[in-house]
């Protein structure tokens, strides 16, 4: 007796495990791993497209929102400047009438030469270049400018992020709130208004409507440091008396920007019409490349005009993208741009032409995104650690228990393998001693019973197999039963012909036993001795005889095509139960236009309305679906004929679960006590119809994920024909 070798049996034991266990585990742990971070990288796609579309969305409505309300606070402003140069020229014009309520000012020369106001430290200050040659009229204006204190300390206090309000004259005068004590080192003694945009741009030359205009940014001479202002002219008599102001510090603006609480930590900033920057945040300074002048320590009086540089100007940036960027920015119409990864959004304040600007760092608008991906991603790896820990552990526990198994069994195996061999003989009856392993001593008992029982189970197999064929016969018996239940209505409508039939023959009957009397008629008819005999003859001939034979003809005919249209379809029938039907994909809407071509007469007495898409395609059973659709439409024509306005009414739609086809008309109607048996086998209203077409395709829509239903209000109120196939 011949011993399978350990190793062989260890390859195999391995092998089938490896096969039953490590490849389906490892297999379903790889497709989970790649399902996980499949979905991972979807989930994170989706959301960073998700969170984009909040920024184009949101974004732009607080902008607008900021930007309105800096406008509003500017339109106040501009508002103000209007009145605050109407009550100068009132001024101006009626000096007489006003008069300075309170302390008298009093006036002194400074060292520089210039008349500046010594009291009333609670109102305005006043310096007025050359003090010593003023002209009386001079001094009368600077001491009657007082009665407007109230005035200029209201424009400041009232009003929002106003820091100070001023009158300059032609001649260099100014007058200034908030009081400053020596005016005088603030200014130069030469100082010319004509030199400062916050003058000039108020004059003819520069604003010729002659209403408030806003300036850029400058340094103030008055040692407020960078501001910007809204100026108006005051005009006396055509004359340009002077131009009135009120200022808005840098500081106060950046104030205003940096406290907006914006979502996503985004950062704005502020520009003119020109591009040159007004007011911007650190965070903003970082992504230009600019430091803001927010102050500006005063070493001496300012002798000239000081805007702020050309490199503040952020269509001129040292960055040429950013300078391209913003270029192309101010040019379009859209609000939401991106730069170098940073969402830009801009907003217009209408009353100055300025532009709000806020900057969203797309790395922190995907932040929360991608800590949770980095997070989901740790996560596979641990998984994808844990997962090749445990099949290295898994494996070599495989290895040493294929060893162990195949030491255990492979003795008794071949013990057993070769009585196996031996099956048939004499030898094989000899008994096989047990190994001690209790399922192959078990199997070694139920050798020995099997060896003598041998013949007793080759019979058994035997009867077996004749009950197999049995079992086949009675299926094919079931399947015959099925097809003679099918064929019961087909019968049942072959009856009803046959039942025809025999009301035909006995009419014919009836007609032929009357030709019995005709030889005595035709005799008497002959022999001329009855003319009114001839007449009823006739009469009974050519009105009733000769029609009813017609009419029995033509009934024997319809009889006929009945039967051998019933027979057709259950032939039909037979063959479509036998074959398998195999769904194809075609366009159903062109299958429709084609039926209604080719079923519905092409004159005008027919109105067709017809709802079908341009294509609809579907996988299904075309030729039964076909044949089932004719059958509808046909129908519809049929009843239809005796109508004055033949209407049909076709329309294909998909629903939710699949498709929907309807075919409505205004023909004969169905009555309310047939409208349950329209579908039934055999059961019809026409008088040649055999009563299989809506019952045949409403039983194989029925088998196929579809339905087949009928609705009508009666006799001559038409009918609606439905058919829905689900999941196409």
């Amino acid at each position: 007796m011949t011993i399978m070798h350990n190793s062989t049996l260890k390859r195999f034991v391995f092998r089938h495990y490896a096969r039953s266990a490590l490849i389906p585990l490892l297999t379903i742990e790889l497709l989970l791993l790649v399902a996980y971070f499949g979905i991972n990288y979807y989930t994170n796609k989706q959301t960073e497209k998700t969170l984009r579309n909040e920024v184009v969305l949101i974004m732009p409505a607080i902008v607008n929102k900021e930007a309105d309300l800096i406008n509003k606070d500017f339109e106040l402003i501009t508002r103000q400047t209007r009145y605050f140069a109407e009550a100068h020229r009132a001024l101006f014009d009626n000096p007489d009438v006003y008069r300075v309520n309170g302390e008298v000012p009093k006036f002194a020369i400074a060292p520089s030469k210039g008349l500046y106001q010594l009291n009333r430290k609670d109102w305005s200050s006043l310096f007025f270049t050359h003090g010593d040659t003023l002209t009386q009229a001079q001094k009368e204006k600077a001491y009657i400018t007082a009665a407007l204190d109230p005035l200029y300390k209201q424009m400041v206090v009232g009003t929002p992020n106003v820091v100070a309000s001023y009158l300059n004259t032609p001649d260099n005068m100014n007058r200034l709130y908030p009081f400053i004590p020596k005016v005088y080192e603030q200014y130069p003694a030469d100082l010319n208004m004509e030199d400062y945009n916050f003058y000039y741009m108020a004059d003819r030359k520069h604003n010729p409507g002659g209403g408030p205009v806003w300036t850029g940014v400058y340094l103030d001479p008055a040692g407020h440091g960078w501001m910007l202002s809204c100026v108006a002219p005051v005009v006396n008599h055509k004359q340009l008396s002077g131009v009135v102001g009120l200022d808005v510090t840098v500081q106060d603006i950046v104030s205003d920007v940096l406290k907006q609480d914006l979502p996503w930590g985004a950062t704005a900033f502020l520009t003119d019409k020109n591009g040159m920057i007004l007011a911007m945040s650190p965070q903003t300074e970082g992504i230009l490349g600019l430091k803001e002048l927010k102050k500006h320590v005063y070493t001496s009086t300012v002798s000239k005009e000081q805007m702020k540089p050309e490199e503040f100007n952020i269509l001129k940036n040292h960055n040429a993208g950013i300078a391209n960027t913003f270029q192309m920015i101010y040019k379009s119409k859209q609000q939401v741009h991106m730069m170098d990864q940073v969402f830009v959004v801009s907003g217009q304040i209408p009353s100055t032409g300025w532009r709000l600007f806020v900057l969203v760092e797309q790395a922190k608008v995907l932040n929360s995104v991608n800590k949770i991906a980095y997070l989901s991603h740790m996560i596979g790896l641990i998984m994808i650690g844990i997962m090749v820990s445990f099949y290295l552990f898994f494996l070599l526990f495989l290895w040493k228990r294929a060893i162990s198994m195949s030491a255990e069994i492979a003795t008794p195996v071949a013990i057993l393998s070769a009585a196996a061999s031996e099956l048939g003989s004499e030898e094989h009856r000899k008994a096989i001693p047990l190994c001690g392993v209790a399922e192959i001593d078990a199997l070694t008992e139920n050798f020995n019973i099997m060896s003598l029982q041998l013949d007793k189970r080759t019979q058994a197999l035997v009867e077996s197999e004749v009950l197999v064929k049995v079992q086949e016969k009675d299926t094919e018996i079931a399947f015959s039963r099925g097809m003679f239940e099918s064929a019961s209505g087909y019968l049942h409508n072959v009856g009803n012909s046959i039942t025809r039939l025999g009301s035909v023959l006995f009419d014919l009957n009836e007609l032929v036993k009357s030709t019995e009397q005709y030889p005595a008629i035709f005799e008497k008819i002959a022999n001329g001795s009855d003319h009114e005999l001839f007449n009823r003859f006739r009469s009974v001939l050519l009105e009733k005889s000769t029609p009813k034979l017609k009419e029995c003809v033509l009934e024997i005919q319809r009889i006929k095509e009945n039967i051998q249209q019933t027979i057709r379809h259950q032939q039909q029938t037979v063959k479509d139960a036998r074959e398998s039907m195999i769904p194809v994909t075609f366009d159903l809407a062109e299958l429709v236009r084609d039926v209604v071509s080719k079923t519905i007469p092409q004159d005008e007495s027919f109105c067709v309305h017809q709802q079908i898409p341009e294509k609809l395609k579907i996988l299904y059973h075309r030729n039964q679906m076909q044949n089932g659709i004719i059958n509808i439409v046909k129908n519809a024509v049929e009843a239809c004929q005796h109508s004055v306005l033949k209407e049909i009414s076709i329309s294909l739609e998909k629903t939710g679960e699949g498709i929907r086809l309807t075919v409505a008309d205004n023909g004969s109607g169905i009555a309310l006590e047939d409208r349950s048996r329209v579908m039934s086998a055999g059961f019809t209203t026409k008088p040649n119809g055999n009563g299989l077409g809506l019952h045949s395709f409403a039983i194989f829509l029925s088998a196929n994920n579809g339905d087949l239903s009928l609705e009508s209000d009666g006799p001559g109120q038409g009918a609606k024909v439905s058919m829905e196939v689900i999941n196409v």
